[in-house]
C-alpha cells in the first residue's frame, strides 16, 4: 500500500512521505498505524537495501476494498487448515517444546486495486499433501496459525498443554484462559503470569544491552516482546531474519511471563528461541529480499 492513516494526528499518509520523517517521530508513530479504508492494523516498512521501496501493509476486514489475499507457501506438514483441524476439535492440543525447531512462516501478500464499495481478494490456504500429524498433536507454529484465522479458537474451552520437557508443564488449560492476544492483556489478569501471548509486530529493534525488542502497536496495549541477547543471534537465524524490518506486519506467539514496567507498559520475557514463533507476510508485487 502507498497510503496508510495515523491515530496519532488522524492523516492518511504517503509512504515515501512518512519514510522521510525524523526517527522518534517516525517510530512513534508506525506504533499507531491503521488501514485508511478499513481501520485494521497497519504497518510501515522502510526502503531495503535490495531496491525495495518504503510501503505500508494492512490485516484488512474481509468487506475492505483493500483486501490483502494471503496465499500461504511452504507451510510445514505439521501446519493445517481449519477445515481439517475441526475434525477432532474435542481433542486435547499437546505442544512439546523441547521438540520445537522454529523457522520462519513466510506468507504471501497480494493485493487486488480496489473497487469503491465493493470488498475484493480473498483468502486460500494451499496446503501440500502427505502424513499428517494427529490433531492433538500440535507445534507452536500450529496454534499461531489457528489464532490468526480462527476467532472462535481463541475463544474456545478446548484445552492446551505445552511441556517444557518430558515431564514439566510449563502452560496448561482452556485456550481462553492461558493463550491472550496483546489487544487483551490487562494488569488485573496478566501481570506476572507465565501463559501464551500473540499480535502483530508494528516495530523491531536492539537495545544497546543487546536486547530484541518487538514492538506491537499502542492500539495493542504498546506489548513489547523482549529476547535476551544469548540467543538474538539464533532466533533471527531460526526465522531467517536478515533485516528488522521483516519482522514488521508478523504475528508472533510467545511463552512467557508478562510483566509491568515503571511506565505501565506490558513486557513479554523471552529467554528461549523454542517459545516463540513468527508469521511474517511479504507483497508479492515488490522485489522480495534475498
Amino acid at each position: 500500500m502507498q497510503h496508510a492513516r495515523c491515530t496519532i494526528d488522524n492523516q492518511v499518509w504517503e509512504a515515501e512521505r512518512f519514510a522521510a520523517l525524523p526517527e522518534p517521530e517516525l517510530e512513534n508513530m508506525r506504533r499507531n498505524l491503521v488501514c485508511a479504508e478499513c481501520g485494521e492494523f497497519a504497518w510501515f516498512r522502510r526502503a531495503s537495501r535490495h531496491g525495495r521501496p518504503p510501503h505500508f501493509c494492512a490485516h484488512h476486514l474481509n468487506t475492505c476494498g483493500l483486501r490483502v489475499e494471503y496465499v500461504a507457501v511452504g507451510e510445514q506438514r505439521d501446519d493445517a487448515t481449519i477445515q481439517e483441524e475441526e475434525l477432532n476439535a474435542g481433542d486435547s492440543i499437546i505442544v512439546h517444546l523441547d521438540q520445537e525447531l522454529g523457522g520462519q512462516i513466510d506468507v504471501a501478500e497480494i493485493q487486488r486495486p480496489p473497487t469503491p464499495g465493493v470488498g475484493t481478494g480473498g483468502r486460500t490456504f494451499v496446503v501440500p499433501g502427505g502424513e499428517r500429524e494427529t490433531a492433538q498433536h500440535f507445534t507452536m507454529r500450529r496454534i499461531l496459525l489457528r489464532l490468526v484465522q480462527s476467532p472462535a479458537f481463541r475463544n474456545s474451552n478446548r484445552q492446551v498443554v505445552l511441556y517444557r520437557n518430558a515431564t514439566e508443564v510449563l502452560v496448561a488449560g482452556a485456550v481462553r484462559d492461558v493463550v491472550a492476544g496483546f489487544i487483551d492483556i490487562t494488569p488485573e489478569r496478566h501481570a506476572n503470569r507465565q501463559m501464551l501471548y500473540w499480535g502483530p509486530i508494528a516495530s523491531a529493534g536492539m537495545t544497546a544491552d543487546g536486547k530484541l525488542w518487538l514492538n506491537s502497536s499502542d492500539r495493542h496495549q504498546g506489548v513489547s516482546v523482549a529476547i535476551f541477547p544469548e540467543i538474538v543471534d539464533e532466533f533471527l537465524q531460526m526465522f531467517g531474519v536478515n533485516d528488522l524490518e521483516e519482522l514488521t506486519g508478523a504475528h508472533v506467539l510467545v511463552a512467557g511471563t508478562c510483566y509491568y514496567a515503571a511506565t505501565g507498559k506490558p513486557v513479554i520475557w523471552c529467554g528461549s528461541s523454542r517459545y516463540i514463533v513468527v508469521r511474517r507476510y511479504r507483497d508479492a508485487r515488490l522485489q522480495a529480499d534475498v
